[in-house]
C-alpha cells in the first residue's frame, strides 16, 4: 500500500509531540561528543528510540533513519521517516530554549510530510505537500521583505570536528558578506527552527551551510509549503543531495545567492544564470601576484585621520618665521607635503627643519592612528597563500616600523619603503618608493599588485607595470577610484583575504 501523507500527520505530530515531552521532563544524565564539540545526550537517545517504537508500531512498512543511531535505509530509498531527536542539544545541554524535534516523511529522498515541535516555546510547525504549512490551525507565509538589506537572516552554526577551520573560513566570509548587506544576522543553533521561523516570517531568511535530512527536510516542506524558495548555494533547485540549504522569499532569493558566491572560499568560479563572479577581477590579479605591497596610509592604519588639525599650520609657522609671511597665509590650501616642496624650494636647510617638524607629527599621530580593519588577517593570508607582503609609504621610516613593530606586523612582512633622512625625505616619490620595492622584492612588475585608497596610486601601478587593487572603504573613495579607471576594488581587507587564502601559489 502506498503510503499517503496526509493521512500520516496524526502520526507525525504523536511522534513529535512524544519527542517534544521527554525533552521537557527529563534532564541529560549524561552528555558525550561525537566528535569536537559535538554533542549527543543520553536524552537524544532515549527520544530516538521512542520515537522509532513509535514509528514502527504505526506504519511498520516504513523505513526509518535517526540521526544518533542511523537506520536500515538511506533517504533516497522509497519511503522513510527522518528524526533529529534533538536539533539544538548544546542549546538544550546548556538550558537554553531553542531546540526542537524534528520530523520528516521523505519520498525517494523528497520531504512530503513534516513536522517541528519546540517544547519550550510551544510552538508545533507541520505542512504536507501541497497542503500548506501551519503551526496550529494558523496558515504559515513568508515574510514580505523586499530588500535584502531589510532582512533578518540566520546563519548557521560554524563547523566542529575535522576539517572546521577550513570549513569556517566559508563560513565566516559570508558573515562577512552578509553583515554590511542585511538588517540583522541572528545565529539561533537550530537548523529546523531557522526553517519553521522563514517559514513563520519571523526570519527572512536562511543561510545553512549543511543539509543532513534529519536537521532539514521537515523545515524544507513546511518553509515551501509558507511560500519560500529554497536552493543550495549555487541557485540550483535544492534536493537531498544539496550541499547546502538556503532559504528565502522568492524576491530575496537572487540577492542572497548572489551575495553567498561572492563569499566563495573554494575557488568555483561558476555562478548561476550567467552571473560573473564579483570578485572575478581580484582573483584575475591574485592568480599572477606574487607579492602584495600595501600602502601604508589606509590599507595598513589610518594616519592621516590622526594627524592634528593644526598640521599646515605648524609646518607653514617654519616657513613664516624664515620668509616673514604669515604663516596662515603659507599654509592656506596647501597640504604637508606641498608645504615640504615650498620649503626646500627656499633652501635645504629650510626643507630639511619642514621635514624633520613633519616627522615629529608622524610619530605622534602614529601612536593614536587605527589600525586597518583585517590587516592582520591580510598579512597572515598573504604568507599562508605562498606570497610575500611589503609596505610602502611616503611616511618617515621611523613612523612606518615602529607602527609595524607595535602591531607584530614586522616580521611579517618582506619589505618596508619609507621615507629616510632629508634630502629628499618626505619628497621621495611614492612611484620611486614602489619601484624601489619591486626590485627589493627581485619581482617583476607583473607579479606585484599595489593595495591603494588614492587615484595616484592606480596610476602609479599602470605606469610601472603592476597591478592595483583598489582599497575603498567609503563611498567617497570608491567613486574616486572608479573615476580613476580601477580595474579592481575591495570595500574590506577581509574580502582580499578570503580570496588570498582560496588561491594558494602552486609550491
Amino acid at each position: 500500500m502506498t503510503p499517503d501523507p496526509e493521512s500520516l500527520l496524526p502520526v507525525a505530530v504523536q511522534a513529535a509531540a512524544l519527542a517534544s515531552d521527554m525533552m521537557r521532563t527529563r534532564r541529560p544524565a549524561a552528555i558525550t561528543e561525537k566528535q569536537d564539540r559535538d554533542l549527543v545526550s543520553d536524552v537524544d537517545v532515549a527520544i530516538e528510540r521512542a520515537v522509532r517504537a513509535h514509528l514502527a508500531q504505526a506504519t511498520p512498512g516504513i523505513g526509518f533513519l535517526g540521526e544518533e543511531e542511523g537506520g536500515t535505509t538511506t533517504p533516497a530509498a522509497g519511503w522513510v521517516w527522518a528524526l533529529d531527536p534533538i536539533d539544538g542539544t548544546s542549546n538544550y545541554t546548556h538550558h537554553i530554549p531553542l531546540c526542537v524535534a524534528s520530523l520528516a516523511l521523505l519520498h525517494d529522498g523528497q520531504p512530503v510530510l513534516g513536522v517541528i515541535d519546540a517544547p519550550f516555546l510551544r510552538q508545533t510547525y507541520h505542512a504536507t505537500i501541497g497542503q500548506g504549512a501551519y503551526t496550529g490551525t494558523a496558515r504559515l507565509s513568508v515574510s514580505g521583505t523586499a530588500r535584502l538589506r531589510d532582512a533578518v537572516v540566520a546563519v548557521g552554526d560554524y563547523a566542529t570536528g575535522p576539517g572546521a577551520d577550513r570549513e569556517n573560513e566559508t563560513r565566516l566570509a559570508i558573515t562577512i558578506q552578509l553583515a554590511p548587506a542585511v538588517h540583522r544576522i541572528r545565529m539561533l543553533g537550530t537548523a529546523a527552527l531557522d526553517l519553521a521561523w522563514v517559514a513563520e516570517g519571523r526570519l527572512d531568511a536562511s543561510v545553512i551551510l549543511g543539509n543532513q535530512p534529519w536537521d532539514t527536510a521537515a523545515g524544507v516542506l513546511i518553509a515551501r509549503e509558507a511560500g519560500a524558495t529554497v536552493v543550495d548555494i549555487d541557485g540550483s533547485p535544492h534536493d537531498f543531495s544539496s550541499a547546502a540549504t538556503i532559504t528565502a522569499p522568492a524576491a530575496l532569493i537572487d540577492q542572497l545567492v548572489l551575495l553567498l558566491r561572492a563569499a566563495d572560499v573554494n575557488g568555483n568560479q561558476d555562478t548561476p544564470a550567467g552571473r560573473a563572479s564579483p570578485y572575478a577581477a581580484l582573483d584575475a590579479i591574485l592568480s599572477q601576484a606574487r607579492h602584495l605591497i600595501f600602502e601604508f596610509d589606509g590599507p595598513v592604519c589610518d594616519l592621516s585621520a590622526a594627524l592634528p588639525p593644526d598640521t599646515a599650520d605648524r609646518l607653514g609657522a617654519i616657513i613664516a618665521a624664515k620668509t616673514g609671511e604669515p604663516s596662515r597665509d603659507v599654509a592656506a590650501g596647501s597640504d604637508p607635503l606641498a608645504i615640504l616642496a615650498r620649503a626646500a624650494a627656499i633652501s635645504p636647510d629650510l626643507g630639511a627643519c619642514v621635514d624633520a617638524e613633519l616627522t615629529s607629527i608622524e610619530v605622534d599621530a602614529a601612536a593614536t592612528a587605527t589600525l586597518a580593519g583585517y590587516i592582520h588577517e591580510a598579512i597572515a593570508a598573504c604568507r599562508d597563500s605562498g606570497r610575500i607582503a611589503a609596505v610602502v609609504g611616503r611616511q618617515s621610516v621611523e613612523v612606518v616600523n615602529t607602527y609595524l613593530a607595535r602591531y607584530s606586523l614586522a616580521d611579517q612582512i618582506g619589505h618596508v619603503a619609507a621615507t629616510g633622512s632629508y634630502p629628499p625625505g618626505h619628497l621621495q616619490t611614492s612611484a620611486h618608493l614602489v619601484e624601489d620595492t619591486i626590485r627589493a622584492l627581485q619581482a617583476s612588475p607583473g607579479q606585484c599588485a599595489l593595495i591603494t585608497p588614492s587615484a595616484t596610486g592606480i596610476e602609479i601601478a599602470r605606469t610601472l607595470g603592476a597591478h592595483a587593487i583598489g582599497y575603498a572603504t567609503t563611498t567617497a573613495t570608491r567613486e574616486h577610484l572608479t573615476t580613476a579607471r580601477a580595474t579592481c576594488l575591495v570595500l574590506s581587507l577581509a574580502d582580499l583575504t578570503l580570496r588570498l587564502r582560496a588561491r594558494p601559489l602552486p609550491n
